[in-house]
């Protein structure tokens, strides 16, 4: 992807990459151990370990967050309270 060229720069960095589990410590969905690469050009801050508050931070806000940078505007998904406070 790093070498692959579109219309705006490589298609790594006009990527979003998530890859991760839904297999956490606890077995509950919480505590998700996720990557999110690529998108260079998209905002994305690389090199960085995140943690959010679980009772303040839902995952559904990253998908949220992850939409509105590819330009599919939304407002919610699932049950979110909207995009993150960082990251992208």
């Amino acid at each position: 992807m790093k070498t692959t060229e579109d219309a705006h720069g490589s298609l790594l960095d006009n990527s979003l990459i998530l890859y991760g589990s839904a297999c956490s410590s606890t077995h509950n969905a919480r505590n998700c151990p996720l990557i999110l690469a690529g998108g260079a050009n998209l905002g994305v801050e690389h090199g960085a370990y995140t943690k959010f508050n679980e009772k303040e931070v839902r995952l559904s806000n990253l998908f949220v967050s992850m939409l509105n940078k590819v330009d599919v505007r939304t407002e919610s998904f699932s049950d979110s309270t909207g995009p993150l406070p960082s990251i992208l």
